[in-house]
């Protein structure tokens, strides 16, 4: 019997409505559709302008001397780029029974193929968002087991000037056991769903904050470089110190504020992978409201991957960049009287090649997962709906091969996550 339009409907919808109740991520980041069909052959992208800051003076008797000029207003951009599908498909054997809306409440096909969906984009955001960030307080392994370790994570936020508008923290379930009465939680009287179709979402409070616990946390193998008394800073000539107009244009999405750092000291071709984290000697993390030191170094993050080549790694991309002055300063270096920046000793997270358990806390707004309807194929039988609790579209797309006589569904969606600029600083792991 052929299919009705109004079935493929049916089923699109009802495909639809179970897919958004499970996505848990919907909460945690910021979503955003771009205008613009997505195909094979295009990747769309943008560019998020990033106002200017300027310092302020304070003067005595007279307004300030400005015969040196004023301050430049230097406009920086983060780019976001959309290129990306992720997608899950069903027999047609499963599409054929459902004829009716009670049909496709009871299809197990439909249910898994919406869950299974749901599930893999919350492990692809999570995995994302857990990642993100340079701050990274524990060891990177141990359970957050105590209120104070979360607290510490909130603490280290507001140092950075985050707010508290919408932030969220991330957690496994052997922490959920660890924290015991420390976690307070949920009030889900009535939630009769969350036992059938939905998934839980964000479980209870920790240390004031909204908690999700999950399975979803990835874990991150750092590269096979040494991580102690061994690497070093080499710049024997060169100037490591960066203007902010040369770091505020993003050259590629991720890379709004970072710079380049040259390491020296390992053996052979060791490796630094995206995600993991260091400090360097004598360099403190500034809080450029307060204008002071703070009492913890800054913590570097590698953007991207890296060979060594005879022990030597050149050209390592990292956030933030290294700016000693102005409304963006990033640190204080304590070394040489702040001018030395050659020769100091780098301390890498977790041993060579170990595997770090990340957990996190994110403001909303760290985060942007863009979105775009996928354009409508020129073969077989499509539609597209359009969610109605996260700005994204779901295109169903029936089609047969003539050859063989296969028949084949699928359901996509375009969606690719990209850090806000600066959204590294409003997130940061924690562990115990």
């Amino acid at each position: 019997m052929a299919v009705t339009v109004d079935q493929a409907k049916l089923v699109l919808n009802e495909f639809a409505s179970i897919f958004q109740n499970n996505l848990i991520s919907k909460d945690l980041v910021t979503w955003n559709k771009f205008t613009g069909q997505m195909n094979d052959r295009n990747a769309l992208e943008v560019v998020e302008q990033v106002t200017p800051d300027y310092t302020t003076s304070f003067t005595n008797s007279s307004v300030r001397d400005l015969t040196a000029g004023v301050q430049e207003s230097v406009f920086g951009s983060e780019r976001y780029k959309l290129d990306q599908v992720i997608g899950t498909d069903m027999g047609w054997g499963d599409f054929e029974k459902i004829r009716d809306i009670e049909s496709a409440r009871e299809s197990q096909a439909l249910r898994k193929a919406a869950l299974r969906l749901a599930t893999d984009i919350d492990a692809y955001v999570i995995g994302f968002a857990a990642n993100m960030p340079n701050n990274w307080l524990g060891d990177g392994v141990s359970e957050v087991a105590k209120w104070d370790d979360i607290a510490s994570g909130y603490t280290r936020l507001k140092e950075e000037g985050c707010e508290d508008g919408d932030l969220k923290a991330v957690l496994t379930y052997n922490d959920k056991q660890a924290l015991g009465s420390e976690m307070v939680e949920s009030n889900r009287t009535g939630n009769l769903e969350a036992t059938n179709v939905y998934r839980d979402g964000w479980q209870g409070m920790v240390a004031g904050l909204p908690t999700h616990f999950t399975q979803q946390l990835p874990a991150l193998t750092v590269g096979s470089r040494v991580a102690t008394a061994t690497s070093t800073t080499d710049y024997s000539s060169g100037d490591f110190d960066n203007d902010y107009k040369d770091v505020a244009i993003s050259p590629a999405p991720g890379q709004y504020m970072t710079g380049l750092l040259n390491i020296t000291g390992q053996a052979g071709s060791v490796t630094l992978v995206d995600g993991e984290t260091f400090t360097i000697e004598g360099v403190f993390a500034y809080d450029n409201r307060a204008k002071k030191q703070l009492n913890h170094l800054q913590q570097f993050r590698v953007v991207g991957d890296y060979t060594a080549a005879g022990g030597s790694f050149t050209g390592v991309r990292y956030f933030p960049a290294v700016i000693l002055s102005g409304p963006h300063q990033t640190v204080v270096n304590t070394n040489g009287g702040g001018s030395s920046f050659d020769g100091l000793a780098i301390q890498h997270k977790g041993g060579a090649g170990a595997t770090l358990q990340p957990r996190f806390i994110c403001d909303k707004s760290a985060v942007v997962c863009n979105t775009a309807d996928l354009i409508m194929p020129a073969s077989g039988t499509a539609r597209r709906v359009n969610l109605t609790k996260v700005p994204m579209s779901v295109r169903m797309w029936q089609d047969s091969v003539f050859a063989t006589g296969e028949h084949r569904i699928r359901f996509d969606v375009a969606i690719k996550c990209d850090v806000a600029a600066d959204g590294r600083r409003r997130s940061v792991r924690i562990n115990g």
